[in-house]
């Protein structure tokens, strides 16, 4: 699955620009629904915003869960170092770059 490359969130009509750093989703009894991607700046702005349209019943009803975004590595696709840069500089996760 591709995730947008930023945040969810809007402060004051304007989009943030970071990247996102958990997927937000509802779980209850009927399954799992995805909602969102934010970043660690915007978690609780949006966790609060979720409950409030609960309540309103505009969302489902359920446990609010934010999932950590995990980057993915495989030997079959080979990255080029732009992609290292992003996951390490812009998203903080670490990878497993090799210099070469």
């Amino acid at each position: 699955m591709l995730l947008p490359e930023n945040c969810s969130a809007k402060v004051e009509g304007i989009e943030c620009q970071l990247a996102p750093s958990y997927v937000v989703s509802v779980k209850s009894h009927e399954g799992e629904y995805m909602l969102a991607v934010v970043c660690d700046d915007h978690k609780g702005g949006i966790e609060k915003r979720l409950v409030e349209m609960q309540k309103e019943n505009r969302i489902p009803q359920g446990n609010i869960h934010f999932q950590p975004v995990k980057a993915v590595v495989t030997d079959c696709v080979m990255g080029i170092n732009d992609d290292y840069i992003e996951l390490e500089s812009k998203r903080n996760i670490e990878s497993d770059r090799k210099i070469l």
